[in-house]
C-alpha cells in the first residue's frame, strides 16, 4: 500500500472548516433572530406551524454544527498524526 499526505494541507483544511463553521453559525444566528422576532407580530395557526418548522430547523442546524465540529476535529487529529509519523521517520535516519 502506498499513500502520500501533505499534513500541512490537512491542517489547513481543518482550519478552513473551523472558520466556515463559525461563519455559518453567525449567519444562522442572525437569521434565527429575524425569525424569532416574527413571533411578536404573528399569531394564528400559520404562525404555530411556522414556529414548528423553525424548531425543526434549529434541530437540523445543531446536527450540521456537530458534524462540522466532528470533521474539523478529525482533520486536525489526522494532520497532527501524519506530521508525527513523518517526524518519527526522519528521526530514524538522523544521526
Amino acid at each position: 500500500m502506498r499513500y502520500e499526505v501533505d499534513s500541512a494541507r490537512v491542517a489547513q483544511g481543518s482550519a478552513a472548516v473551523q472558520t466556515a463553521a463559525v461563519q455559518i453559525t453567525a449567519e444562522v444566528d442572525r437569521m434565527m433572530h429575524c425569525l424569532t422576532e416574527l413571533q411578536s407580530c404573528w399569531t394564528g395557526r400559520a404562525a404555530v406551524s411556522f414556529q414548528r418548522v423553525v424548531g425543526e430547523w434549529r434541530t437540523t442546524q445543531a446536527q450540521v454544527r456537530a458534524s462540522l465540529d466532528d470533521i474539523q476535529k478529525a482533520l486536525a487529529a489526522a494532520g497532527r498524526q501524519y506530521q508525527e509519523v513523518e517526524d518519527a521517520a526522519v528521526r530514524l535516519f538522523t544521526r
